[in-house]
Parts: C-alpha cells; sequence; structure tokens
C-alpha cells in the first residue's frame, strides 16, 4: 500500500511520546509542589505566604502547560488514526 502523506505509525508514537511527556511533567510538578509546601511548614508571616503565592502561580502554570501538551498529544494522534483511515480507503480504491 503507498503512503500518501507519511508513516502515521511514527506520528501516532510521536503523540503518544508528548502524552508520555505531559504526564512525566505532571508527575514532577506535583512532587516539586509537594517538597516545597513540607519545606514551608517550617516557615511563617508574609515571606511564607508570597512565596506560597508565587509558588502556587508557577506551579498552577506548568500543570496547565502540561494539560495542553496532552491536549496536543491526543490530538496528534487521533489526527493520525483519521489520515490513515483514509489513506486505507484510497488504497481499497487503488487509485
Amino acid at each position: 500500500m503507498a503512503k500518501y502523506v507519511c508513516d502515521m505509525d511514527i506520528v501516532n508514537k510521536n503523540g503518544e511520546n508528548l502524552c508520555k511527556a505531559a504526564t512525566e511533567i505532571t508527575q514532577s510538578i506535583e512532587k516539586y509542589s509537594s517538597t516545597i509546601e513540607s519545606n514551608l511548614s517550617s516557615w511563617e508571616g508574609t515571606a511564607k505566604s508570597s512565596f506560597e503565592k508565587s509558588n502556587s502561580t508557577h506551579i498552577s502554570t506548568g500543570k496547565k502547560e502540561a494539560s495542553e501538551v496532552n491536549e496536543l498529544g491526543e490530538f496528534i494522534k487521533t489526527a493520525a488514526k483519521s489520515i490513515q483511515s483514509l489513506e486505507d480507503e484510497l488504497a481499497a480504491l487503488k487509485i
């Protein structure tokens, strides 16, 4: 069968790798967050609240961006599946 666009197995694998990376990033962020929160337990006053707020903002941003990477990976996998289906239909027509 001819490949009209590209090897969709490779494209799908790239989507899977993005999803895996997003999961690993999220897990790392959660581990970091937990460690920071534990370390902050001995802090007091405005320094603590200021750092907690800043840390919380960065953690939220990181998780949001990891989620976007995961969504991109899922989109790529869905697109690869659809394109492969179309290629299979074209191949069946023997064009």
